[in-house]
């Protein structure tokens, strides 16, 4: 009874259904919410979008059949903005996933129902994506925790793409342990050995894309300087991908995107799409194939410089989001106003495909703040346990919300 109360407020889920497989497995005990981008057999995968809004797919994603056979019960499918592509999750068929804290203020996107269902207790994981920021976005602004894998490591077969080069599954918690044990679970077993972690004693962080104009950079910078003693803390620079990664990010992404949507824009246009999500898929289809093929090309070079840097650091810190969550009313129709606010700093770190995990790291005005912890990739496990070590360090419990 209280999933459905509180999904009737906070719209975390599109379709509530509880799906079971095996009794026992790794994963007996948990629940999970899935992105409806996310195949589930003989029940709808809606994308968020009245295209698909009575699809029923014949077969499930990968993720969901090692849910399943693992012992995981999942109890519906979260709110997306449409198609994913957006950073708001208010252009949604279901309404808009509110945030947990505040049910006038957005939760993030596009796997914001993901996040708002962890949010308030009603599922101990959530399954989401993340193109651009997608499953960190939301953790910040919701209070939860968010970790985008290295891009490649968990099959995506049977997601409804938004980047065939970019997508990558991602999981949201309230304790680190628990992410760690989903991950190390859905993993291919050519791939598990990414979970190992070699820790040094004395982690060297890099700080990266703080701005001390903004109020959330100066919160954050305020709490890593209460625990300072714990680890090195040094200032660097990715100048190449600072300057350059959110335009090759978007150019790959929106071709790609509008490259699977080409039949229904023609078809449909704009009598089906949300404004927001047509506006994007339309300048994805005048992207050229120069551009194109010239970023993916030139990613090779961000991705160089951003390995060397880890002859330095071991993690790069960064802010986030730079904003905590906008409210609704403002957001609504002006979905890409915000569009830079939420993902400019996480999208840098989606074009060169790192392990990427936001953990709650204070609040403004009772809101939820965000830090990002990146590292290098396939050093999944590295990174995790970095970031259990520093929210026990901080002593971070992320609770159930208000």
């Amino acid at each position: 009874m209280r999933l459905e109360e509180l999904n009737s407020r906070y719209n975390a889920f599109i379709t509530v259904k509880e799906i079971k497989g095996r009794s026992e497995g790794k994963l007996s005990g948990l629940t999970f919410g899935v992105k409806d981008v996310i195949l589930t057999k003989d029940i709808r995968t809606t994308a968020g979008s009245k295209i698909l809004e009575n699809y029923i797919p014949s077969k499930n994603a990968y993720i969901v059949d090692i849910i399943l056979r693992e012992g995981g019960v999942i109890l519906g499918k979260t709110n997306t903005h449409e198609f994913a592509l957006g950073a708001t999750n208010t252009s949604s068929i279901a309404g808009p996933a509110k945030n947990p804290y505040d049910d006038q203020r957005i939760s993030g996107g596009s796997s914001g129902g993901s996040a708002v269902a962890v949010g308030l207790g009603l599922v101990d994981v959530g399954i989401g994506t993340d193109t651009g920021g997608s499953v960190r976005v939301p953790a910040s602004l919701c209070g939860v925790i968010g970790f985008k894998p290295t891009t490649g490591l968990i099959p995506t077969d049977g997601v409804i793409p938004f980047s065939w080069t970019l997508d990558t599954i991602g999981f949201l918690a309230r304790d680190v342990d628990v992410i760690y044990k989903v991950f190390s679970t859905v993993l291919p077993n050519d791939r598990k050995k990414v979970v190992l972690s070699k820790l040094r004693r004395r982690p060297r962080l890099g700080l990266f894309m703080f701005n001390e104009n903004n109020e959330v950079s100066k919160v954050l910078l305020e709490g890593l300087d209460k625990i300072s003693s714990y680890f090195d803390l040094i200032n660097i620079d990715l100048p190449l991908l600072k300057e350059n990664g959110s335009k090759v990010r978007r150019i790959i992404g929106l071709a790609e995107a509008s490259s699977y949507h080409r039949d229904w824009l023609i078809n449909y246009k704009d009598k089906y799409y949300f404004r927001d999500t047509y506006s994007l898929l339309v300048n994805g289809l005048n992207i050229s194939a120069v551009d194109y093929i010239d970023s993916l090309r030139f990613r090779r070079e961000l991705l160089k410089e951003y390995l060397k840097i880890f002859k330095e650091v071991d993690f790069i810190l960064s802010p986030t989001t730079t904003i905590t969550a906008p409210k609704i009313s403002e957001v609504i129709n002006n979905e890409l106003k915000f569009r830079d606010s939420l993902i400019s700093i996480t999208e840098l770190f989606n074009v060169v495909g790192a392990p990427s995990i936001s953990v709650p790291f204070g609040k403004i005005n009772g809101l939820p703040i965000g830090l990002m912890i990146s590292g290098e990739l396939y050093k999944d496990g590295d990174l995790l346990e970095f970031s259990k070590n520093l929210m026990e360090i901080y002593n971070i419990k992320v609770s159930v919300s208000p």
